[in-house]
């Protein structure tokens, strides 16, 4: 895959790049003068060949050839609807989701939520999600990361869900209908798909209820009870396995 980064905007010809992209090439991977890397522009989901023509950690500057259609991109609508969770839970969702393929992420507030985050708190949050999205979509060679809303409802959440997918489905411990029985069929047929996720206190049965009359199956893992991080990690794996199948 080699080394690749992020360049918005991106165009043939010389420019400097912005300091993370600079960091990220001059002062962790070592690039130098005359090394070459891959761009990528994540809006327009092309990329190009590219050469370092001054290193620097600051403001390195490159020359860029002709942009292309990017090589690796999520094909159908993968939604992911999760629940806000404690501590640094939601990163490592958003780390595995943006790799797994998601193309967009909404964090929502629960009943049962133990961690909060509201104003500016809730858009610094969003903020770092967003830069893991990148950095994650980088390092597994995607063009696309994907889309990061939040701190929203619960309710608008499961509306922006039920936007972008026909195939909806809220992961809860009380359901009987299991996954299974489903999603091999939406994946083939190429759907959209939404999954909803709650918190570690799991999902009220009012926020179930809310979530199946936007069109949500209530659907079970089966009989292990996962925890909170580990439920997108799983279903959106299996998803990456049948759709590769395809």
């Amino acid at each position: 895959m080699g080394v690749r980064a992020a360049v918005p905007g991106l165009t043939a010809g010389r420019r400097k790049l912005a300091r993370e992209a600079s960091h990220h090439l001059c002062r962790v991977l070592r690039l130098g003068a005359g090394d070459r890397f891959t761009a990528f522009d994540p809006e327009a989901r092309v990329e190009a060949d590219a050469t370092v023509e001054v290193a620097s950690g600051e403001a390195a500057e490159v020359t860029l050839g002709e942009p292309r259609a990017a090589a690796v991109v999520a094909g159908a609508a993968l939604v992911l609807v999760y629940g806000l969770a404690k501590g640094e839970k939601v990163d490592a969702v958003v780390r595995d989701a943006s790799e797994l393929g998601a193309t967009r992420i909404v964090v929502a507030r629960t009943m049962r939520a133990v961690a909060k985050a509201d104003g500016d708190r809730a858009a610094s949050k969003v903020e770092r999600w967003r830069r893991i999205a990148e950095q994650a979509a980088r390092q597994c060679g995607r063009a696309d990361p994907p889309r990061v809303d939040g701190v929203v409802s619960w309710a608008e959440a499961l509306d922006i869900a039920a936007g972008e997918a026909t195939a909806r489905y809220c992961l809860w411990e009380e359901a009987t209908t299991p996954l299974g029985d489903t999603l091999p069929e939406d994946v083939a047929r190429g759907a959209g798909i939404a999954l909803a996720v709650g918190p570690e206190g799991g999902l009220t049965s009012e926020e179930v209820e809310e979530a199946r009359t936007r069109g949500f199956a209530a659907v079970s893992l089966g009989r292990f009870v996962l925890r909170t991080e580990t439920v997108p990690a799983a279903v959106l794996g299996a998803i990456r396995v049948l759709a590769s199948r395809s």
